[in-house]
């Protein structure tokens, strides 16, 4: 089969890039035209009507109608957008103070002599709102009487503060503004140290999975507690509650840049490998041989987002199990491949309930990485054939194919992700494939040892020497990561490329693959002709 047919057979990634696309204009039109009227929505929406009667309409004409449908979808994407980025106007007076109750929505962090965090207002003036308005918040620290320290998780304040509209950081294309609209926060606001104080606010303006997000996670906050590693230093307890429960404030900025410069920061963010090794665990506790049942996925899939929403429904988390359950569907239904209808059925689910997460790096960085080993692991997998391992002992064979599938993976993931790192952050690592050699293994024996370390609460002795062995598996890989780190030319810094220039390269990685399939095709044909010939001349 043929690329090109091949895409045929995949009408959801048609379905996912329209709706994309309608997004990204709608998204356009909205920041170019500001005095767009309040109804201009239903100008897309009524659009769509149109399209899909046209659609209806041409019955008899199959590409007509295709065409029909997918502006209907190209509008819909616009619509979705206009009514999205609706909702991160600025909702202050400018230079104006204002007085109201919000409670802590986030993990505080101490940097110098001010605590960050975010708030969700519940209240305005002593007026209560309908939805909670999400804010980045900095307190000026009072070190004096230490009152910041009743600023904590789930705790509510009344403060009075100016509002400010949201500011970007000018350093590379990283549109941090654009980050925090898609993460729901409208304004920004610094408190000084005498005006605010601890009191006790009404939740109910906060939607419920708000509320279900805010108790998961101040029940992490005791996992993160029993995870603290005896004798360790802070590093090993901040990686480990990274990777296994999303916990990233204890991560120190030497430690992300060390992950950074190797490759490995990935590893750091929970995402679909965490998840991936989560999903296998409740597979072999569940039964392999049942995995095709529908019980088993459902109380895999119910344990699964149950972590979800322990660990604080991150966007990474969120996507990966999103994509998850849909490939659990699909095994449910006798088809265990992964495909680029996963995928985009994961792209649609996810920018229909939040448009805005297009312009999320980590959501464009996760969906090239899933896209690239679909398109590429095969191909790389393939360069060692089963064919020129067969005569190799199996106990050399099996490791070396294991090995060689790291290899691949790593390989395809980079060339999906490689141009829209060095197009965010202006680097790239070089030295990604031995970093991931020494990750993966560490992250799969890490969040295996948590979840035993977890299981063992009630046994002391064990439960000491499990997170003694996590101690010193943590201390090696941030070793490790801080030697790789340090190499020669272990990182290619200061790429400057540009929107253009980051879209010819995804061509350019195209043509080749195009081209190199083109050329494995045209060598299958020669050999097929060679053999023909050959057999004609013995008969």
């Amino acid at each position: 089969m043929t690329f090109p047919d091949y895409l045929q057979t995949q009408p959801l990634l048609r379905v996912a890039v329209m709706l994309v696309a309608g997004i990204i204009v709608g998204d356009g039109i909205m920041r170019s035209v500001p005095a767009l009227p309040s109804w201009s929505e239903w100008i897309w929406l009524s659009i769509v009507a149109l399209s899909f009667l046209l659609e209806l309409a041409f019955k008899d004409r199959p590409y007509t109608q295709s065409g029909f449908l997918l502006a209907a979808i190209f509008f819909t994407g616009m619509a979705i957008a206009d009514q999205a980025d609706r909702k991160t106007a600025f909702p202050f007076q400018q230079q104006q103070y204002e007085d109201y109750e919000a409670v802590v929505t986030s993990e505080p962090q101490v940097k110098g002599k001010t605590l960050h965090c975010d708030l969700a207002l519940t209240a305005i003036n002593g007026r209560p709102i309908t939805h909670a308005i999400h804010i980045k918040a900095s307190f000026l620290r009072d070190t004096i009487t230490n009152d910041w320290k009743y600023i904590q998780l789930g705790s509510g304040i009344r403060a009075q503060s100016i509002m400010e509209p949201l500011q970007n950081f000018h350093q590379g294309h990283f549109d941090y503004v654009r980050w925090l609209h898609a993460h729901g926060f409208r304004a920004q606001t610094f408190v000084y140290y005498s005006n605010w104080q601890p009191a006790k606010v009404n939740l109910k303006s906060l939607s419920l999975m708000s509320r279900m997000r805010l108790f998961a996670m101040q029940k992490r906050q005791i996992l993160v507690h029993q995870l603290r590693l005896h004798n360790s230093k802070d590093a090993p307890s901040a990686v480990v509650a990274a990777m296994v429960l999303g916990d990233k404030h204890a991560l120190s900025k030497e430690l992300k840049n060390d992950y950074s410069i190797s490759g490995a920061s990935h590893i750091l963010a929970l995402s679909g490998l965490h998840l991936s090794i989560i999903y296998f665990v409740l597979t072999l506790i569940t039964g392999i041989r049942k995995r095709r049942h529908w019980l088993p996925q459902a109380v895999i899939l119910m344990a699964i987002w149950t972590y979800v929403m322990l660990v604080g429904m991150s966007a990474s988390v969120v996507r990966s199990a999103v994509m998850l359950s849909i490939y659990s569907l699909c095994i449910v239904a006798g088809r265990d491949n992964a495909s680029l209808n996963t995928l985009s059925l994961a792209a649609i689910v996810l920018t229909i309930a939040n448009p805005l997460c297009v312009w999320d790096v980590g959501f464009q960085l996760s969906f090239m990485s899933v896209l690239a080993i679909l398109i590429f692991y095969n191909p790389f997998y393939q360069l060692l054939s089963a064919a020129r391992t067969a005569s190799w002992p199996v106990f050399i064979a099996r490791p070396i194919h294991y090995l060689w599938s790291m290899v691949s993976v790593s390989l395809a993931a980079q060339i999906g992700t490689a141009p829209l790192v060095a197009y965010y952050f202006g680097r790239f690592p070089c030295y990604f494939l031995l970093s991931n050699f020494i990750v993966i293994p560490c992250a799969t024996l890490i969040i295996y040892g948590a979840i035993v370390a977890f299981l063992t609460t009630l046994l002391p002795l064990v439960n000491g020497v499990i997170l003694a062995i996590l101690d010193r598996t943590a201390t090696f890989l941030n070793t490790s990561m801080s030697l790789i780190a340090s190499l020669p030319g272990a990182s290619i810094e200061g790429i400057q490329l540009n929107d253009i220039e980051t879209g010819c390269i995804y061509v350019l990685v195209g043509i080749a693959y195009t081209l190199a399939l083109y050329l494995r095709k045209t060598k299958d044909l020669e050999k097929l002709d060679a053999f023909a010939k050959k057999r004609g001349q013995h008969a």
